[in-house]
């Protein structure tokens, strides 16, 4: 979900997402409320920035400062169900499944053997026999 506001004819955002563009056109300014990671980040101190380097005025903004100070919002500002989630946020959860992936992918590979100078067409058919990606085959068995 999105909020806009139009300040000194300049359209401004605050969103949780990327804009579409496609359905409501662009804005000239995008705030952003949280990170990819699903840290919050301090709109005030956008503001800030953008005005120090554009040259705009930060107390034109004192609206969506007010509406968006900092600790008067939560993670879940935009979400219209809030789920209970324990401790999920991406940037906790990738690295367990990336290390449960290569362990996974180490196992299966374990019962073969390529030589490091292997054909494209080798490596082709064991990634199709295991269901290993050809470049993950390639870093382990060091091939080049």
């Amino acid at each position: 979900m999105s909020k806009y506001y139009q300040i000194n004819g300049l359209k401004v955002r605050v969103s949780d997402h990327e804009p579409n563009t496609s359905l409501r056109g662009s804005s000239d300014i995008y705030l952003y409320v949280k990170s990819a990671c699903n840290e919050l980040l301090s709109i005030e101190n956008q503001i800030e920035a953008i005005c120090d380097k554009n040259g705009y005025n930060i107390s034109d903004f004192q609206a969506v400062i007010n509406d968006w100070k900092d600790g008067t919002y939560d993670i879940h500002a935009f979400d219209s169900v809030a789920e209970e989630v324990e401790n999920n946020t991406p940037c906790s959860v990738v690295p367990e499944l990336i290390a449960a992936t290569r362990k996974n992918n180490n196992e299966i590979l374990k019962g073969y053997s390529l030589s490091r100078f292997a054909k494209r067409s080798e490596i082709k058919a064991l990634s199709e026999q295991t269901g290993v990606s050809q470049s993950y085959i390639k870093k382990y068995f060091n091939i080049r």
